[in-house]
């Protein structure tokens, strides 16, 4: 996954101090923080000032897929995928439902983003678990994090269906947390990650939550992304191959 100085960034996407970059009249990309935006890239909030409010709609007008980078530390930006603007919103309900800690009367509202679409492989192997049996551990593996978090005080919102990188939106009055969970009927953490999940956790706010023994007795462990990267092997079990040789 890419990483960026905060003047490699501005090489990349045109320059500026907005996180809305645009050069002549066109978006050439995101570099958004967590601190502002919890729940970016997907859901952006946008201030009451004439300038980005005028890239959000910008961004919404051009339809088109731009490169988004999250802040990680002091000059230092990491690729979040590919992402373009699907709705605008100035619904006081919707609003307030993600308005956060920002002061209700400094925003004009908020902007949903997608990703391109994700390439969705399936692995088998005849040791694996039927379908039926993928779905309980997969279903319990969820259900146990789920009360995980909300006996330590956290509201739970499932973002499984939107193919956003994680699958449970976790919040106190203190943070935020977006948490992918894996789940397995073994003992031992093993586990398979999509390449747009793997992208993803370069969002600070990310977590992986592993549960195993899912369906006997179950224990939990939690990783962030660079304890993921140092603990775990990944292995490619395929390759996505497109034409570049000549």
């Amino acid at each position: 996954m890419k990483t960026l100085t905060t003047d490699e960034l501005a090489h990349e996407l045109a320059g500026g101090d907005s996180y809305i970059r645009t050069k002549n009249n066109v978006v050439k990309g995101l570099a958004v923080t967590t601190e502002k935006n919890p729940e970016a890239p997907e859901i952006i909030i946008v201030g009451a000032g004439d300038r980005i409010i005028a890239n959000a709609k910008l961004f919404l007008e051009q339809q088109q897929y731009v490169p988004v980078y999250v802040k990680q530390a002091v000059s230092s930006w990491k690729y979040l995928g590919s992402y373009k603007a699907d709705r605008y919103s100035q619904d006081p309900e919707v609003i307030e439902k993600h308005r956060k800690h920002r002061p209700l009367g400094s925003i004009d509202g908020i902007l949903f983003l997608s990703s391109s679409d994700e390439l969705i492989v399936n692995v088998s192997a005849p040791s694996f678990p039927d379908a039926e049996t993928r779905k309980k551990i997969e279903l319990a593996a969820v259900q146990y994090v789920t009360t995980y978090y909300e006996e330590m005080g956290y509201s739970i919102t499932d973002r499984q269906k939107d193919n956003c990188g994680y699958d449970l939106l976790a919040e106190n009055s203190d943070e935020t947390l977006k948490i992918e969970v894996k789940g397995t009927s073994a003992a031992e953490n093993r586990f398979f990650i999509s390449r747009n999940e793997r992208s993803k956790s370069a969002d600070p706010l990310w977590r992986l939550a592993i549960v195993t023994s899912a369906l006997t007795n179950p224990s939990l462990e939690i990783f962030n992304s660079s304890e993921m990267e140092r603990i775990f092997n990944f292995d490619a079990l395929c390759w996505e191959c497109t034409v570049g040789k000549t």
